[in-house]
């Protein structure tokens, strides 16, 4: 699923919209200030998907550093 990082040009609330389609004009609010012009980030993205020998799915992607998501575990 495409996460999308984006930041409030008026008011520099940094936030994340998570969606199953593309990010459309429409979805750059800010939810602080109800800001529109927003400025898109480079952000990351995640799946998850089962292994063969593991019904349990696996969680695998990549996120841009300080993410806060587990230290030190990640392949950049």
């Amino acid at each position: 699923m495409p996460s999308y990082e984006l930041t409030c040009d008026a008011c520099g609330l940094s936030f994340e919209v998570a969606l199953q389609r593309f990010l459309r004009e429409e979805d750059r609010v800010c939810p602080g200030c109800a800001g529109t012009s927003c400025t898109q980030r480079l952000g990351g993205f995640v799946t998850a998907r089962a292994r063969r020998d593991d019904p349990a799915p696996r969680v695998t992607g990549f996120a841009g550093r300080g993410c806060g998501c587990a230290p030190g575990r990640h392949a950049h």
